[in-house]
C-alpha cells in the first residue's frame, strides 16, 4: 500500500490500494501452490531413480514443498490482516462521521 499519509500527517487507507495488493498476495499464493503441485514428491519416476539418491531428493522436496505451504499460510495471513486494517479504519471513519454530525 503506497502513502499510508496525506499532506497533513494523516494515516490514510486507500481501499484501491489495498485490493490491489490482496490480488497480488492471492496471485503469488497461486503461483506458490503451482510450485508445490510441480515439485510434489509423488512426481518422482520411481522406476529412473531408486536409492539413496530418490530418498535424498524426496526428503527434500518434502521440505521445499512444506515452505511453500507455510509461505501460502504467510499469504492468507496477509490477506486477513489488510481486509481487517481496511475495516478497521471504515469503523472509525463512520464513528467519526457520525460524531461530526452531531456536533453540527
Amino acid at each position: 500500500m503506497s502513502g499510508l499519509r496525506d499532506a497533513s500527517g494523516t494515516i490514510v487507507i486507500d481501499e484501491a490500494e489495498a485490493e490491489s495488493d490482496i490480488r497480488k498476495i492471492e496471485l503469488a499464493k497461486s503461483k506458490l501452490n503451482d510450485a508445490k503441485q510441480i515439485l510434489n514428491p509423488a512426481n518422482i519416476d520411481s522406476e529412473r531413480m531408486f536409492g539413496a539418491a530418490r530418498d535424498a531428493l524426496e526428503e527434500q522436496l518434502l521440505k521445499i514443498s512444506q515452505d511453500l505451504s507455510d509461505w501460502e499460510d504467510r499469504c492468507d495471513s496477509s490477506v486477513r490482516y489488510i481486509r481487517h486494517v481496511v475495516a478497521e479504519y471504515k469503523r472509525i471513519d463512520r464513528e467519526f462521521a457520525a460524531k461530526a454530525r452531531g456536533l453540527k
